[in-house]
């Protein structure tokens, strides 16, 4: 029988939606926008935790900071300096296991380059933390800073470019004058980007802070010596820090748990976006309910032909779940690459409206996958109701129904 047929019920429902367009169309629209915020939101999540993911494995994983409470840049940005504090590093570097440390102090001096003037964030970080972690402050044109020097320079991408300054310029921090020796690879750390590094006692000494330091950071050995991994060597240096200064007043943090810590909270973000977005989806939903009901009533006498033949209650019903899970389906196909588009949108426009910021999209085949099928669905369990309706319909009084 022509009922007993899936592809003949498929076929017959794509007709009945192509002779409703408009209204098709409409109801379909409510599931395209839904579906499209929630890919655009999803795209930009795992697009930021790739990008994270990839910042701190560029960084590494065999890493400890100490900051003031609360002052840790999660992309190993700018610490707004507001919380600096004393603390000898000595003790630090004979812990099993440690390969490098040093200290970071981050102030935002007048700075003075050509007709370009203004106060900047500017680093004075330790030499040897530039050597230590290389493959992240990584120049792009001439060198890094090195152990000794006292007025050169190492400018980020975007400060390098704003400042029109590249590698054997000169330029002026408050009172001294500083050569430019190398320029940093583009990151997506903004901060970084932006950033002015010069030696630290310079910077200790040009803004008047003494000793005073805003990060501390400790290199651990790649693969950690027995009984030394990178967590019992934190262990080790909140003991140290907690004795030295006689208060447990400075956060002390591997770079693993920050990760975690940071897309965590990306997560959540992501999450709360999703589910604000997902109303739009459950508009659609009720959208595609009212189209199938009034779908039943103007069909009531062709239900009622379609059962004097024999089609059977599941026929009916099936009949009209495969046409709300078309729409569902094609609202979900479409709304994917509409929400890509966006995505891909802000991508491109990020750094227009927000200077340094390098956004990535992300998506998969799965995402993709799980859009389809959950568009079906929802189309499909919108129609449940209306497709119940038409099945319970009494073929002697659909047949009479004007």
């Amino acid at each position: 029988m022509l009922f007993d047929s899936v592809v003949d019920n498929i076929r017959f429902s794509a007709r009945n939606l192509r002779h409703r367009p408009k209204r098709s169309w409409l109801t379909i629209l409510g599931i395209l926008i839904g579906v499209a915020a929630v890919v655009a939101l999803v795209s930009l999540g795992q697009g930021m935790q790739k990008s994270i993911t990839q910042e701190f494995e560029a960084f590494g994983y065999n890493v400890v900071m100490i900051a003031g409470h609360g002052e840790h840049r999660l992309g190993m940005g700018a610490l707004l300096g507001a919380h600096t504090f004393q603390l000898d590093l000595a003790p630090l570097k004979n812990i099993p296991g440690v390969e490098a440390v040093g200290g970071v102090l981050v102030k935002t001096p007048y700075i003075s380059a050509g007709r370009r003037e203004g106060y900047l964030l500017t680093w004075g970080i330790a030499p040897e933390l530039m050597q230590a972690f290389g493959n992240y402050y990584k120049p792009e044109l001439g060198r890094a800073l090195k152990p000794g020097e006292t007025q050169t320079a190492v400018l980020g991408s975007n400060v390098a470019k704003d400042l029109g300054l590249s590698v054997g310029d000169k330029f002026v921090i408050e009172t001294l004058e500083f050569e430019v020796v190398g320029i940093l690879e583009k990151r997506a750390d903004p901060d970084v980007n932006y950033a002015i590094m010069i030696p630290i006692a310079t910077l200790q000494e040009l803004v008047g802070e003494g000793d005073k330091l805003s990060l501390v950071l400790i290199r651990t050995s790649q693969h950690g010596h027995a009984g030394h991994d990178v967590n019992s060597i934190a262990k080790e240096v909140r003991r140290l820090v907690k004795e030295q200064r006689g208060k447990d007043d400075l956060d002390v943090h591997t770079t693993a748990e920050m990760l975690d810590l940071m897309q965590n909270l990306v997560g959540i973000l992501q999450a709360a976006l999703g589910g604000i977005a997902a109303i739009s989806l459950l508009v659609g939903g009720v959208g595609v309910m009212n189209t199938m009901y009034t779908a039943v009533l103007e069909r009531t006498r062709e239900i009622g032909v379609m059962k004097a033949v024999g089609a059977r209650r599941r026929h009916i019903l099936m009949l009209f779940l495969l046409e709300s899970g078309f729409m569902g389906l094609i609202g979900g196909l479409l709304g994917a690459f509409v929400g890509l588009g966006i995505a891909l949108g802000i991508k491109l426009l990020a750094p227009i409206f927000l200077p340094g910021t390098a956004l990535e999209v992300g998506f998969s085949p799965g995402l993709m996958l799980s859009v389809l099928v959950f568009s079906f669905v929802l189309g499909a369990l919108s129609g449940v109701f209306p497709a119940r309706e038409a099945a319970k319909l009494p073929p002697v009084e659909a047949l009479r129904y004007e």
